[in-house]
């Protein structure tokens, strides 16, 4: 287990055809918004003190694409002395994930807008926004007819294909319905619009996203990876806060918002293992069950004179609030924070209890 020392950041901008600039040694702050919906997440990074040539190649459109990479570099393992000056070969799943090391990929996208300022005479700054598949969320567009007798899956491989000159392919899968419509289909229109009609056909709904270069689709029943332990010795800042569920999740269990120093293997809808001691002087359960009440209650059908309507439905009793049974909490929203000179390194993360379920993996049926 990485032991979360020494940083480590990598800034990348690329052109369409994958050169670009690092600009890792500047001063940078950076927020990363990851929310479990079909939008795409969007990073703003602020770069400090850039030359002037540089800025103008930035301002000027000449990159596209921009890379956040963080995490932690770890304390460098001991090497024997015959081992001094050999290569040490790593498998590609290994990069920044082996010995004490712990950094990975927060964000690849499309660069939407720059702007450049100053704060004072000597330092001037420049802001990028990018969003993840900006330009396969607003331009993929689809012109194809289906045949009768075709079935969700295949919907999705004609969604797929129009997604492919921007770069997509599969991700996440679950296993597809196997319903066989009788009568044939014209698909005419943005293909993320057909996306959210797809997904909307999964027993219990599911959602739709792209991530880097990658099409996921999750039901509520699937997960992006198996549990990661959060607490003091792992990364974890504060007393997670309980609340009320962001909606992902049965009304009586309860969500946690946590925040923890930067781990690039906490992902969109991943679980995450939390100590029940780590919630005990955390928002009451009564508070919470309120909250739940609250978000449900229906409209109070007065009349001008005060009196409630006759039609009026009788409330329901507040559910018993209670934590995950087992620990265990998926994540529905990320905030990254970051600042190379500064002491923002953290993310926040929006978590709902978790049902048993099983991890799934990369391609459905």
């Amino acid at each position: 287990m990485s032991r979360n020392w020494m940083r480590h950041f990598e800034l990348v901008l690329t052109d369409n055809n994958g050169n670009g600039i690092l600009l890792s040694e500047f001063k940078v702050t950076f927020k990363i918004e990851w929310k479990s919906a079909s939008s795409p997440s969007v990073a703003t990074v602020t770069i400090y003190n850039l030359s002037t040539e540089t800025q103008n190649k930035i301002i000027g459109r000449q990159f596209s694409k921009m890379k956040i990479i963080a995490g932690y570099d770890g304390i460098a393992p001991d090497v024997a002395a015959s081992d001094v000056g050999k290569v040490k070969v790593i498998s590609d799943d290994q990069v920044g994930q082996h010995d004490d090391m712990n950094f990975g990929l927060l964000f690849s996208g499309d660069i939407r807008f720059t702007a450049t300022g100053k704060t004072a005479v000597t330092d001037s700054w420049l802001v990028i926004q990018a969003s993840d598949g900006f330009d396969a969320y607003n331009k993929a567009f689809i012109k194809t007819p289906l045949a009768k007798g075709y079935t969700l899956k295949n919907v999705y491989d004609l969604l797929l294909e129009a997604l492919k000159p921007y770069g997509m392919v599969a991700g996440m899968l679950p296993t597809f319905p196997t319903t066989v419509f009788p009568r044939g289909k014209v698909f005419h229109g943005f293909v993320r619009d057909y996306l959210t009609e797809l997904v909307k056909q999964f027993p219990g709904g599911a959602i739709w996203q792209f991530v880097g270069d990658r099409l996921d689709i999750y039901t509520k029943e699937m997960s992006a990876h198996q549990a990661i332990t959060l607490n003091a010795g792992s990364g974890l800042m504060v007393q997670p806060q309980k609340t009320a569920g962001s909606g992902g999740s049965s009304s009586s269990e309860v969500g946690i918002n946590v925040r923890c120093l930067i781990n690039p293997n906490i992902k969109l809808n991943g679980l995450i293992e939390v100590d029940a001691e780590s919630l005990k002087s955390s928002t009451p359960d009564s508070a919470i069950a309120e909250q739940s009440q609250a978000a449900a209650k229906p409209s109070t059908g007065k009349s001008a004179t005060g009196k409630s309507a006759a039609s009026q439905p009788a409330e329901s009793k507040p559910q018993s609030a209670r934590l995950s049974s087992d620990g265990l909490y998926i994540v529905r929203s990320i905030t990254y924070l970051g600042d190379t000179r500064g002491q923002n390194w953290y993310m926040d993360l929006v978590c709902d209890a978790h049902a048993p379920v099983s991890t799934q993996s990369q391609g459905g049926k």
